[in-house]
């Protein structure tokens, strides 16, 4: 089954609160919003791929297109540019390695941001959720 996938991250400001947004249709529908507590906008865009693909597989995934308004992580797949930064690398290669697991291609493609709606939406409320979460009292 092939799926369609947009994915986003999110930053609030850079560097602060984070989040992670992906729509995946094709066979299956799922839309998801992650928390994922302090981090920068390209680690949040490269979570969202990866967790898009994981999830897209788990659901029985076999090929996969994923779409992204990051020019950073879709130049880094598309071997356009090279990641530099340690963390970004080791995102690059969990990606690559998700990817891998499917019998099919995996596919990225640049978008502008405006034809990423959902996923962008999805990817504010995780990074409100982390900043939500770091507020809270600790007990």
């Amino acid at each position: 089954m092939k799926v369609y996938i947009w994915s986003d991250g999110s930053s609030m400001p850079n560097g602060g609160p984070a989040g992670a947004g992906y729509v995946i249709v094709g066979g299956v529908r799922l839309l998801r919003s992650d928390a994922l507590g302090e981090a920068t906008n390209n680690v949040a865009e490269y979570t969202a791929v990866r967790n898009a693909l994981r999830a897209a597989w788990e659901a029985g995934a076999t090929s996969a297109h994923v779409r992204m308004d990051s020019t950073v992580v879709s130049g880094h797949l598309n071997k356009t540019s090279t990641a530099r930064a340690e963390r970004l690398i080791k995102l690059k290669e969990e990606v690559e390695a998700q990817a891998a697991m499917y019998p099919g291609r995996v596919t990225y493609e640049r978008i502008p941001r405006e034809q990423n709606g959902v996923a962008d939406e999805l990817a504010k409320e995780g990074a409100l959720e982390s900043k939500r979460l770091s507020a809270e009292p600790r007990r």
